[in-house]
């Protein structure tokens, strides 16, 4: 009976031991949590607007200057 006790506490004690130390003796890592990286909004810029204004200024002094009357080819008749 002495050596089914001993075998039987033996038994008891592997399994108790086993479970203790199952996660080994590493320090536990902790995962990190996942960084969240916020982008702040573009400022808005007043060259989206002035560009097309400027080119359609641009385009009516063009406009304006190439409007002239001397380049008529149309012969005149003196009467």
């Amino acid at each position: 009976m002495r050596l089914t006790t001993a075998l039987l506490a033996a038994a008891v004690a592997a399994t108790v031991a086993g479970q203790a130390v199952a996660g080994g003796f590493a320090p536990v890592v902790a995962e990190p949590e996942p960084v969240v990286v916020v982008e702040p909004e573009a400022p808005r810029s007043t060259f989206g607007l002035l560009l097309p204004l400027a080119l359609l200024g641009g385009l009516v002094a063009i406009a304006v200057a190439s409007d002239d009357d001397e380049g008529d080819s149309s012969p005149v008749s003196p009467e």
